[in-house]
């Protein structure tokens, strides 16, 4: 079994670093006395992200063509749109930098929400409005705010690790969305329900919440307390407890007049061309509407109405159930148990009201017993990103994927077949979160491909991107004392997998698996001894091709189920 703290950075990052440079799990392992002073601790550390020390990070993007990372949406809106120079860079950019985020950022645990969010907020990159704006939605609504791109006012905790409420009115306001989702032809007159039907069955109360032709007059009532009294004072709303197709085509109504600053130089984009939020209240359906049993009479004041709906969509308890459960499954486990979800659903309606209620929300996730539970360790199954990210940080690769140059350009084609291009998943629920979608031969044999690719890339040479010969050379004689196959596989299984059972990895059925590979000549039946040290690793001379092999060896660990499981 995997101990806790390869449990909790194969959870809450993309895995350990475990090159002599950085050992993230030593580094783990000395954050305290016990398994919950550890988890507390890295939790603190990991959420004050901003004192975390990324330079190395920072060095790679710095030198690696980024041109967007700093334009500000109405620069990148006349850069990249209106003039149409390399229109998808900025989604180009996004795509490559998430890989390279991962791999090298210390900031694993903002990177791994970072992850479920855009996933939640599914916006295909592609998308013609989204392609010329992608830096901006990373940057200015998915991710906390940095230095010189606040927030607009009202929507300073709008992020990842603030408050639901105000991130999912943010997201509804990007052009990215907007276009994605066709709210921006969304009219009185000539409505569309597009968003108005993800906004609820896949940002807020879901799927599960819904009931299919149903009678709104029949669903049954629950009181919600909303921000509606004196002051902002709680007080309880009659609603419906689920929501029916009338609800989804008065919320499509609800929405009109949500619109963007573009082109056409006309009243309905405020004469401006920029890219950034417009409410043309001309285009805003003024007449009667009922959604999830809160009623609004003809010509209520606008868009205090629109902020109301947001109001009843984020602070909905289906709302939180749906977030809670989608937490867990992510987490802890594909069924986790009610109790786990009831848990995390009851801490985000507790702090829906605080600057940091996703914070707090994830606190109480991973501080609960259910995610510390030895059970459902090593249950959940690395979809194609996080495989291929965790690889290249365990074997310390030394490139950082970026749109300028051909090779790591062939990281996203290699990644696309196998299935998981980042933000290239064209439907609005997101790339698939239970395991079994990523098991199919297709999946598994292109994300090995992908090793394949970039481990052999100019291997044994200054440019090499995965130094597996260097690592294997340059291990101390503690951690390596010879090369022997015996030696080999156990050094690079500890590496790998990030841990060895107490009598270390000699005699285990997977160990012998993977010496006897090592030892194996295909032009000859007797295999190399395995306590016989190899004379040059470095050597690819026939018979035994011994760097090849090396490089072989370690795609199989990164192949295995116990390196793919987390």
């Amino acid at each position: 079994m995997k101990p806790f703290a390869n449990h909790c950075l194969d959870r809450m990052g993309y895995g350990p670093r475990t090159g002599s440079s950085q050992d993230d799990i030593a580094a783990f392992e000395q954050m305290g006395s016990s398994d919950d002073e550890r988890l507390q601790a890295w939790l603190d550390t990991q959420i004050n992200w901003q004192s975390i020390n990324d330079s190395e990070l920072d060095a790679r993007v710095a030198s690696g063509g980024f041109v967007t990372l700093n334009k500000s949406l109405p620069q990148m809106w006349a850069d990249h749109h209106v003039a149409g120079t390399d229109r998808y860079r900025p989604a180009k950019e996004m795509e490559h930098l998430v890989v390279g985020r991962g791999i090298f950022s210390n900031r694993q645990l903002l990177e791994v929400l970072a992850d479920f969010w855009h996933n939640h907020f599914n916006v295909y990159s592609r998308s013609f409005y989204a392609g010329s704006s992608f830096t901006s939605w990373d940057r200015d609504v998915i991710r906390p705010p940095v230095s010189g791109f606040p927030r607009p006012a009202g929507f300073e905790n709008g992020h990842l690790f603030g408050n639901f409420r105000q991130l999912l009115e943010l997201t509804s306001r990007h052009v990215a969305m907007q276009y994605y989702l066709d709210n921006y032809i969304n009219e009185q007159g000539s409505p569309n329900e597009n968003y108005a039907r993800e906004i609820m069955e896949l940002h807020t109360l879901g799927a599960e919440n819904y009931i299919s032709l149903g009678d709104p007059n029949l669903v049954p009532r629950i009181d919600v307390n909303l921000p509606w009294g004196a002051g902002g004072a709680d007080i309880p709303v009659s609603l419906a407890e689920k929501y029916v197709d009338d609800d989804v085509y008065a919320a499509m109504r609800m929405l009109t007049g949500w619109k963007i600053k573009d082109r056409d130089n006309s009243a309905s984009s405020n004469f401006e061309d920029t890219g950034e939020f417009f409410f043309y209240e001309d285009w805003h359906d003024k007449f009667e509407k009922t959604i999830l049993g809160k009623h609004w009479g003809n010509f209520e004041p606008a868009p205090q109405d629109i902020a109301q709906f947001f109001d009843i969509l984020a602070y909905h308890p289906g709302t939180a159930a749906h977030i809670a459960g989608k937490l867990c499954r992510r987490f802890i486990s594909e069924n986790p148990p009610q109790a786990a979800i009831d848990l995390v659903r009851d801490a985000f309606i507790a702090n829906r009201y605080a600057p940091n209620q996703l914070e707090l929300t994830y606190r109480a996730l991973f501080n609960s017993s259910y995610f510390k539970d030895p059970a459902v360790y090593g249950t959940l199954f690395k979809p194609p990103l996080h495989a291929f990210i965790s690889a290249m940080r365990v074997t310390d690769a030394t490139f950082l994927p970026s749109p300028n140059f051909s090779q790591e350009g062939t990281v996203m084609y290699l990644l696309r077949r196998a299935g998981q291009h980042p933000f290239y998943w064209r439907p609005p629920n997101g790339y698939p979160m239970h395991g079994a979608y990523w098991q199919g031969s297709t999946s598994l044999v292109n994300t090995m491909r992908a090793y394949d690719w970039v481990i052999d890339r100019d291997a044994g040479t200054a440019n090499t991107l995965v130094p597996v010969l260097e690592t294997t050379l340059g291990a101390s004689t503690v951690d390596l004392p010879s090369h022997t196959p015996n030696n080999i596989a156990a050094f690079w299984m500890k590496k790998i997998l990030g841990y060895e059972p107490a009598g270390g990895w000699l005699g285990d059925p997977l160990h012998t698996t993977f010496r006897d590979f090592m030892r194996l000549d295909p032009y000859d039946p007797t295999q190399w001894p395995a306590d016989v040290p190899i004379p040059d690793i470095s050597s690819n001379n026939s018979p035994h091709y011994w760097h090849e092999r090396l490089r072989a060896l370690v795609k199989l660990m990164l192949s295995s189920r116990e390196f793919l499981s987390r």
